[in-house]
């Protein structure tokens, strides 16, 4: 899900001396307008750096390993900003700013105060909140001081905040759409309804694969073929042009075939490692890494979702090869999943083992982080971060676990589900054997789920206490 940054938000600016009320229309111009981002230190994270906070998307993020740091933007041009929000990243709450300053300048070194908020809370995950501006001026460039106060379960005080935006007066004609249903069988119509704002005098709809019927500047769409389709809206009026797209927004299902309308994203290899033994290996053992990956994609999703329309859509899955500590991780957004392996890790915990096992086991991994790429994430903030952990990669192991790719480990006895990893993913395994569809029931568990937590997934799909059933499972280990 991404946030439509074309949305206008109307508010009624009072004319001085005057009784009356003018609508104005705002935009997020952190997507209209160029610009260049800083921050305060070195990014943490590279694909978690400020570049990522004034992006579109509300699933990537800004990471920060401080408590307390600003980030700022700089444009070529001044605005006037009257209003601005914060979007909650997608975990680790207790990471959320809480206390923060905003600043603009003309030159970048005189600063003025536009607004600060204090005791800030987020109430569940890729939350955006919009604050109006105290003391709106006309400014070039815009500094964001946060400041958070949690710890998480890693024992890390990290600030993350996944998007900011900042919105000014336009007479644009800002493009937009609503359509009355996002997932259709074939041949099924579609009505596309033009909202933009600030009365465009033409409008110009572009849908690659659709039959279109005009009805004024609305629409009626129909599809042939099952897959995930773009819109596109161009708009003009006095004051100039304005263009949105959405891509993959519209779903079109063969119900006879659930899985014909599956798109691979993109799959990019960088080898940042070529000269390691452990880097020379992985490129001997899995010489088409593009294809392991879509291989993988192929036979994981099915194993969370009914149908192709329920799968997260990326345009990118970048693969990295790097000498580091960490085995494995899973970074990105929606837009590009960023894989990781350890060229480190193979070169010198894999060494002595046969190329069977290791390509076993380097498979295993691919399960396990793309696992997380696909699998939902708790939205509320309900659960405690020990639940969500459990269930983030309790998540990945159970399906490396159903997929045959975790034989070199066993369940071992223990006095609690929410270890995570193996501990709780073998855990999920043997639910999975008693309960049909587990898989799918319990990952959607993150967004039916209002008051989410672990016990309540648990009891919403299989009717037990998860007391209960952790009992016997471990009954059953003892045995």
């Amino acid at each position: 899900m991404f946030r439509n940054r074309n949305l206008a938000i109307l508010f009624a600016a009072l004319c001085a001396q005057t009784s009356f009320a003018k609508d104005i229309v705002l935009y997020d111009i952190t997507n209209k307008e160029p610009f260049t981002a800083q921050a305060q230190y070195p990014a943490f994270v590279d694909t978690e750096s400020v570049e990522q906070v004034f992006d579109a998307s509300i699933h990537s993020k800004f990471l920060s390993d401080k408590s307390e740091a600003w980030v700022q933007i700089n444009f070529e041009k001044a605005f006037q900003i009257q209003q601005y929000s914060l979007t909650s990243a997608g975990d680790a709450p207790q990471r959320d700013p809480k206390h923060w300053q905003v600043q603009g300048s003309m030159d970048g070194k005189s600063w003025a105060l536009l607004d600060s908020q204090t005791q800030q809370a987020f109430d569940s995950r890729a939350q955006t909140k919009i604050y109006t501006v105290s003391h709106s001026k006309t400014v070039k460039h815009i500094r964001f001081a946060l400041k958070q106060e949690g710890t998480t379960e890693w024992g890390d005080s990290y600030l993350q905040v996944a998007d900011i935006g900042l919105y000014a007066a336009t007479d644009l004609p800002l493009a937009s759409f609503e359509f009355d249903k996002r997932i259709v069988k074939l041949n099924e119509e579609v009505t596309l309804t033009n909202t933009s704002e600030n009365d465009p005098n033409s409008v110009e709809w572009m849908i690659p694969g659709a039959t279109i019927k005009h009805q004024g500047n609305d629409i009626k769409v129909r599809f042939a073929k099952p897959g995930s389709y773009s819109v596109t809206l161009n708009t003009k009026n006095a004051a100039g042009v304005d263009s949105i797209t959405q891509k993959n927004v519209i779903k079109v299902m063969d119900i006879h075939r659930p899985w014909a309308g599956l798109q691979f994203p993109k799959v990019v290899v960088e080898l940042e490692d070529t000269e390691s033994a452990g880097a020379k290996r992985l490129i001997k053992l899995l010489p088409n890494i593009e294809q392991a990956i879509n291989d993988v994609t192929r036979d994981l999703v099915p194993m969370l979702y009914n149908n192709f329309t329920e799968v997260p859509e990326f345009e990118q899955v970048t693969f990295k090869l790097k000498w580091m500590d960490t085995l494995a991780y899973r970074a990105g957004d929606y837009s590009n999943m960023e894989i990781a392996f350890s060229s480190k890790y193979i070169t010198e915990k894999l060494a002595d083992k046969p190329d069977e096992q290791v390509t076993y086991e380097l498979l295993g991994v691919l399960w396990h982080e793309l696992t997380h790429g696909y699998q939902l994430f708790p939205q509320s903030a309900t659960g405690t971060p020990e639940e969500t952990h459990a269930f983030i990669e309790g998540i990945a192991d159970l399906i490396r676990i159903n997929a045959g790719f975790h034989k070199t480990r066993e369940p071992q006895p223990s006095d609690t589900w929410l270890g995570g990893y193996t501990n709780t993913g073998f855990f999920l395994s043997w639910l999975s054997k008693r309960y049909e569809a587990f898989e799918h029931q319990f990952n959607a568990t993150a967004t039916e789920l209002p008051d989410w937590t672990f016990a309540a997934a648990i009891e919403y799909v299989t009717g037990e206490k998860v007391e209960k059933l952790w009992q016997e499972y471990q009954a059953e280990l003892t045995k």
